[in-house]
């Protein structure tokens, strides 16, 4: 198990200030990793990416691994049930940019992704920790064990819960984060606790808090 910070994250529904609604173009930031999920073929979860980095896996309430399917990824927890699901990738330094086209299915919105980058394999404070719900995103970092929430927002119009691919990025300038929710709204933070920790291993959640939760899938993650 990594963490509980998914559900500590969707324990908080109210916005906070610190956050602008923003038009200004992000850092740009090239990606150095990236999968196409919609090219693999169904299965396991393959060895490593499409530029050959190797994935890592950890389960949190669930021991069943995500799978390739119909050209996405999809978590693996079984129907019915709750858990987490933790896909991993080392990028050799500080992750500065972390994302992904992803889709929610039907069901409440206590499902979830997140958008993760940890310090190391062993040590899990994070610079980043932003998770998306069909309903709202949590903004926050991992430190001291636990996720600390930096703020909470509603999506301005509403997330499809058909599966449509939606795309979700996270760029990181210093202490300023900026966040392209799926709704398609960018969003400027800033706050100091963005630049506490280097974080290198990007990681890509998938949370089910709930057996109803909605359910979502990978079409495409990146990382630079």
């Amino acid at each position: 198990m990594l963490l509980g910070g998914a559900a500590a994250a969707l324990a908080a529904c109210a916005g906070r200030p610190g956050t602008e609604r923003t038009a200004a173009p992000p850092p740009d930031v090239p990606v150095t990793l990236s999968t196409r999920w919609e090219g693999r073929p169904d299965g396991p979860l393959p060895d490593a990416g499409d530029e050959g980095v190797p994935f890592a896996l950890s389960l949190s309430g669930t021991t069943e691994p995500p799978v390739v399917r119909g050209g996405t990824l999809v978590s693996g927890i079984p129907a019915g049930s709750a858990g987490a699901v933790y896909v991993l990738q080392d990028l050799g330094r500080r992750v500065q940019r972390i994302g992904a086209r992803m889709g929610f299915g039907p069901g409440a919105t206590s499902g979830s992704v997140a958008l993760v980058a940890f310090a190391s394999a062993t040590d899990l404070s994070a610079h980043c920790h932003m998770v998306f719900t069909p309903d709202r995103w949590i903004a926050g970092v991992v430190a001291d064990g636990g996720v600390v929430e930096i703020d909470t927002r509603y999506h301005e119009s509403p997330v499809p819960q058909d599966g449509r691919p939606v795309s979700v990025d996270v760029r990181f300038d210093g202490t300023t984060a900026y966040v392209q929710t799926p709704d398609g709204v960018r969003h400027t933070l800033r706050d100091a606790r963005f630049g506490r920790t280097d974080g290198r291993v990007a990681c890509w959640e998938f949370y089910k808090d709930t057996p109803s939760s909605a359910e979502a899938r990978f079409h495409e993650t990146w990382a630079g």
